[in-house]
């Protein structure tokens, strides 16, 4: 590439990224970003769909390149990092960056695989995560409002681009080589949100992030192979930008910053994250006392526009758990029967008290919170019972966001939620000092091992 494309410019600013460069902030996010997503996916491995994704990858795409988490069999390092992602994303509880989106479910699997087969370091492991943060609020932001109109899927779209970026950096890629990893990922971006119409009746929404974290790494060592993508990528006539969004504007690269890491948020619930202020704002208001759950007649719930539309996020009569988790009508039923909004909650979702009361809510816009989106994400819940007695919670940001961010015991307790009896405790206790010590790790092949059960053998 001769001249200066937007993805030359991508792959300089990308090869020029050094750990000694990056915020103490950063380094901290890196550090919990990888603890909560090991979560994620040691809890996902432990479901049907995580096994199949195991068994997949171990079968289908053999190899001894890296490890699939939780499991202990050897795949590929794209095979490994595709079946890491789909069962890290299948219980919806990893990060949500408030102008990038989930970005752990492609990035994590595909730095820690790389990291396994290439024995990095733990800074190399930050500083090619971080430029993945920084490339997916990029491209994310740029085409966003575009995508969600026409229903494409952000993990496989922005998110391949993403993998490519942290994968040639893992790599050690020259600028000129992370731009054609970039460039050749550009056609592998792909995929639909038609799952969130169809939850909980496919796996889309899963395979996608492996998609995205298994594209990205191809790609990558597709170009450093020797193959070339087209310098106009993004900004050509059929670029990205115009194929995949409203067009190109030179500006969007002055949205490539070295924080976008750091501006990352975190899920301490299950389902969409768009119902999470909701999650708050009910529990919120639960704090000034349990309503009599017969006794309520009415029950309001106004937020922000994207939480509100289309239509599946207000669904009165899901069909099935992953259409409950999209709910929000459902979700203020479940926190008023439950108290909680984990999967088995989401589960209870048609029990007779929950149909009734969410039959009661109404959902609508609050101005206030829609004009500071995506800035804050907050909603208000207030409930009427027969008596006239009013209850109202109030969230601004909904918990886990930086503004609102999540304790070390709080990271821990998911963690081990989780984790559940899949590993030991003193193995839990390693992997969580490996995490707290990312950065000084000579070889994160050290943290993966201590994903597999099998692993506690060393412990003795």
């Amino acid at each position: 590439m001769t001249q200066q494309t937007a993805v030359s410019f991508i792959g300089e600013y990308a090869a020029a990224r050094k750990y000694e460069d990056l915020s103490e902030l950063t380094i901290t996010r890196a550090r919990q970003v990888t603890l909560d997503f090991i979560g994620t996916m040691l809890g996902g491995y432990q479901t049907e769909l995580g096994q199949l994704a195991s068994d997949y990858a171990a079968r289908m795409l053999p190899g001894d390149d890296a490890s699939i988490v939780g499991d202990g069999r050897r795949s590929t390092t794209e095979g490994a990092a595709w079946a890491n992602a789909v069962m890290g994303k299948f219980l919806g509880m990893d990060d949500s960056h408030s102008t990038a989106g989930h970005v752990a479910s492609q990035l994590l699997p595909v730095v820690l695989t790389l990291g396994e087969e290439l024995r990095l370091s733990g800074e190399q492991v930050i500083t090619a995560l971080a430029v993945g943060y920084d490339v997916m609020d990029m491209v994310h932001s740029a085409v966003d409002a575009w995508q969600r109109e026409r229903g494409l899927d952000h993990k496989s779209q922005a998110g391949t681009l993403a993998s490519a970026a942290a994968a040639a950096v893992a790599m050690g890629l020259p600028a000129e080589k992370i731009a054609h990893a970039i460039a050749l990922s550009m056609d592998l971006a792909c995929g639909t949100e038609q799952y969130v119409w169809d939850a909980g009746t496919c796996d889309t929404k899963d395979l996608l992030a492996g998609y995205g974290a298994r594209n990205g790494i191809y790609s990558a060592k597709m170009a450093d192979f020797g193959f070339r993508g087209p310098p106009g990528a993004l900004d050509g006539p059929y670029g990205y930008f115009h194929a995949f969004g409203p067009g190109y504007d030179k500006s969007i690269l002055d949205t490539l910053d070295n924080q976008a890491l750091a501006r990352t948020g975190f899920k301490p619930h299950a389902g969409c994250r768009h119902v999470h202020s909701c999650v708050d704002a009910t529990q919120e208001l639960l704090k000034s006392g349990q309503p009599d759950l017969d006794a309520i007649t009415a029950i309001e719930i106004d937020t922000y526009h994207e939480a509100i539309t289309p239509a599946f996020r207000v669904n009165y009569a899901p069909q099935t758990v992953g259409q409950a988790g999209f709910s929000l009508p459902v979700t203020a039923s479940v926190i008023l029967t439950r108290g909680a909004w984990f999967r088995e909650d989401i589960e209870t979702y048609d029990n007779p008290e929950a149909r009734r009361l969410r039959h009661l809510v109404k959902v609508g816009l609050d101005e206030a919170i829609q004009a500071v989106h995506p800035l804050k994400n907050g909603c208000e819940v207030r409930i009427a019972t027969q008596d006239g007695t009013q209850y109202k919670g109030r969230v601004e940001h909904a918990k886990g966001e930086p503004e609102n961010m999540l304790s070390d015991a709080e990271f821990e307790s998911k963690f081990r939620y989780l984790v559940g009896d899949l590993l030991p405790d003193e193995q839990i206790r390693r992997l969580l000092d490996c995490c707290n010590r990312l950065e000084r790790l000579d070889d994160v092949s050290e943290l993966v091992q201590l994903t597999i059960p099998q692993a506690e053998l060393a412990l003795k």
